[in-house]
């Protein structure tokens, strides 16, 4: 599966899959947009039937949130896997082992763009903030923009937790073993 080049029904598997699925993704963000939200409600906003796709649930402002960021995310992915697919197809260099790779992307993308949302919701906004006070255009584009560059992501995010998680250093004067070594948890 590794060294051969990709088929032509893988192609048109992989190719029209991502793009049905852009398709489904783009009816998914129409019908869930979440609507302004009431200046004259003194409560929050009631949940309302809203029909996604084959499904009509029940969704608050916070849930349609959920789901446009979920949604956007993969659709950045899939705009940065479209065009990956397009280019190695025309330069007959998609090999077989990529497939899949293509085929999760929009997956990852989607999964990340809601971690990325849920860190800075949760981080960055204060806690009384409503959905709201959310501007949905605002963190639709950061969603786009985090499942587009998936990977660059995921390398900023593992800098900056590399950086707070970083080990402690150690001090000059902990605590000798027996051994003449230092007991490592024996700092003072």
């Amino acid at each position: 599966m590794g060294k051969t080049d990709a088929g032509t029904r893988d192609i048109l598997v992989l190719a029209v899959f991502l793009l049905l699925l852009t398709i489904a993704l783009g009816v998914v963000l129409v019908q869930t947009w979440p609507p302004p939200p009431d200046p004259t409600a003194t409560g929050p906003e009631p949940a309302a039937r809203v029909r996604v796709l084959f499904w009509s649930p029940s969704l608050t402002r916070e849930s349609r949130l959920f789901i446009v960021i979920l949604a956007t995310g993969a659709v950045g992915a899939l705009i940065h896997t479209l065009r990956s697919l397009y280019e190695y197809v025309g330069n007959r260099l998609l090999r077989r082992s990529w497939v899949l790779m293509y085929a999760v992307e929009p997956f990852v993308g989607s999964a990340l763009a809601l971690v990325v949302y849920l860190v800075l919701r949760g981080g960055l906004t204060t806690t009384l903030a409503s959905s709201g006070d959310i501007n949905p255009y605002g963190v639709t584009a950061a969603a786009a923009l985090v499942g587009m560059f998936s990977r660059q992501t995921v390398e900023k995010l593992l800098a900056v937790f590399e950086t707070l998680l970083a080990p402690a250093e150690r001090s000059a004067d902990r605590i000798p073993t027996r051994d003449g070594g230092s007991d490592p948890g024996g700092e003072r």
